[in-house]
């Protein structure tokens, strides 16, 4: 077990994360989305601590993370027209493209997949982290696996302390749910995972359709979609429609059950948390009113009834997070 340390992003800090990362170590890390918990993508030893720390599954692929677009090409054997287009419009920010892998990728990094999936932060501390250490950085959310993503480097402590050497103490995450997932190696592009990066905002940058696929497989080759995901402590449901006689009654039958929901509903229980107003605000507030809800709460019942593009990221995750049981 590690003695770890919890460090504010300086310069001091940074060459720490450094040398771990050099040693090929484990290091979280805020980025713009979730905390990442990264290593050096090319150390296939140092990858694998990743999967210890977390308890993942060695067949699930894990996203790595670049500081510019010039590592893009020591990771990518063949980086499409259409992934220029993503890198020149969409990048930096909370897309990853899939796309084809060099064979100094590790196996472990991609799940097995001759393809791999690539990303580059907006977020300043996420970047200062990456240019330090030089190497691209493959890194899942710092999270125990299948639990909710961190968004603050305190739910990264809840969950990483003392199996990892350092957590860089960076502010908390702006968007707050994991990055839109862009599949560029078929006949069309795939939206493999939604995000904050919509299917509207892809197309008006390919100039082309982008499609869901009709159903996941584990040919798959994208990050969280073959797991449980996001799943708080105690059970989980999920209301879509708003229907306030279902919520009431839930909660009336449940006298412990929290309820995670748009403001809107707030007088409808006691133990409230709040996903503000709006699509963006649920995304920025869905992982921290779980794990707040869950350390009070024996039962919790979300509701999403937000429909559009800018929801459905927040759909898929809480679609998730409740194994698929709606009332």
């Amino acid at each position: 077990m590690f003695k770890t340390q919890v460090l504010s992003i300086d310069q001091q800090s940074l060459e720490i994360a450094k040398k771990y990362i050099a040693d090929g170590e484990v290091v979280a890390f805020p980025t713009e989305t979730v905390y990442g918990l990264g290593a050096n993508a090319f150390d296939e030893t140092a990858v694998k601590k990743i999967f210890v720390a977390k308890g993942r599954p060695s067949d699930n692929p894990l996203i790595v993370h670049v500081a510019d677009k010039q590592q893009v090409y020591s990771i990518a054997s063949e980086v499409t027209a259409d992934a220029l287009k993503v890198m020149d419009c969409l990048m930096p920010g909370p897309i990853t493209m899939v796309l084809k892998k060099q064979s100094t990728i590790p196996h472990c990094v991609t799940g097995g997949l001759d393809t791999v999936a690539i990303r580059m932060p907006s977020s300043k501390q996420a970047q200062q982290f990456l240019s330090a250490v030089k190497y691209p950085i493959c890194a899942p959310s710092a999270n125990t696996s299948s639990r909710p993503s961190p968004t603050s480097w305190q739910h990264v402590a809840e969950d990483m302390d003392g199996k990892v050497p350092l957590i860089l103490k960076g502010d908390d995450c702006q968007v707050g749910i994991e990055s839109t997932v862009l599949d560029l190696t078929r006949d069309v592009p795939l939206i493999l995972r939604p995000g904050m990066v919509t299917k509207s905002e892809i197309e008006a940058v390919l100039g082309k359709e982008v499609f869901f696929p009709d159903a996941i497989d584990k040919s798959m080759n994208s990050p969280g979609i073959r797991y449980k995901h996001y799943a708080p402590a105690c059970e989980t449901f999920l209301n879509t429609d708003g229907n306030l006689q279902k919520i009431t009654e839930f909660l009336n039958e449940n006298k412990n059950a929290g309820l995670v929901a748009l403001e809107k509903y707030k007088n409808l229980a006691q133990k409230f948390f709040s996903l503000g107003n709006d699509a963006q605000s649920g995304a920025h507030n869905i992982f921290s009113a779980l794990r707040d809800a869950e350390k009070v709460c024996d039962k919790l019942l979300i509701v999403w009834d937000l429909t559009g593009e800018d929801a459905d990221g927040v759909f898929n995750r809480v679609i998730k997070s409740c194994g698929g049981k709606i009332i």
